[in-house]
């Protein structure tokens, strides 16, 4: 087993103890795997994300990195912008760049890429969503689908090892929905990384390796798909039929 992830007995307490949002998640993430996360909102799913993401600190419990704590790993920013793709439900690309400059800052602190394989890297994965026509329209005029695509084209540009994604579909249409998902099976293949995606999706499901179900933050079931549906290896926004 190639394992990308452990978590080990997570806690996560809020308010002095008296929210407790995760309660001894016990969690392992292997390479070249899809993993979607479900359950009710409220049930822990997206502290899980921002735990394994570097974004908070769990109260006890702890998380290894291909074997590693965070404090064996170097530069914690470094570590992250290599290792770690985060898709946000609500994207947070900034309106006042472009949609090609907003998947370019995701490369600005790596100084061995130069601005015009920054700009190649961009142009690539845009056009592998469908939206390289919308790559010099400010963020702020282009539509909901359109940016949660840039999103992931985002977080997708450094080639990270483990991608982390919240509710990646919500608020898309089934189309859009499609392109993603595909992208995300092509991603995984690519690179043998893993992905944890938090959904109530059921289309995430059934092409998900693994299915893991949560309760009052805790894991209640794990089930695995025995023959996930493969993508098409097609890749653009015309042709987005499995």
């Amino acid at each position: 087993m190639n394992s990308l992830i452990e978590v080990k007995d997570l806690h996560k307490v809020y308010d002095d103890g008296l929210i407790q949002s995760l309660n001894g998640i016990t969690l392992t993430l292997e390479a070249g795997k899809i993993y979607a996360l479900m359950g009710s909102s409220g049930c822990g799913k997206s502290t899980l994300l921002n735990l394994i993401g570097t974004l908070d600190t769990p109260t006890s419990g702890e998380i290894l990195y291909e074997g590693k704590h965070l404090d064996e790993v170097g530069s914690l920013s470094t570590f992250r912008r290599d290792f770690i793709g985060f898709v946000f439900q609500f994207h947070h690309l900034i309106p006042v760049l472009t949609l090609s400059e907003n998947v370019e800052s995701a490369l600005l602190s790596n100084h061995d890429v130069t601005a015009a394989e920054r700009r190649e890297r961009a142009m690539s994965l845009l056009d592998e969503m469908g939206i390289l026509h919308r790559a010099e329209s400010y963020a702020s005029k282009i539509s909901g689908g359109e940016r949660q695509r840039g999103a992931i084209a985002r977080a997708l540009i450094n080639n990270p090892k483990v991608l982390l994604a919240d509710e990646p579909t919500g608020n898309i249409d089934s189309k859009t929905t499609k392109l993603i998902l595909k992208k995300l099976r092509n991603h995984v293949e690519k690179t043998s990384g893993t992905i944890l995606i938090a959904t109530h999706d059921n289309n995430i499901a059934a092409i998900a390796d693994v299915q893991i179900k949560m309760e009052d933050g805790k894991i209640i079931s794990v089930e695995h798909n025995q023959l996930p549906r493969k993508m098409s290896n097609k890749n653009t926004i015309n042709n987005p039929e499995f």
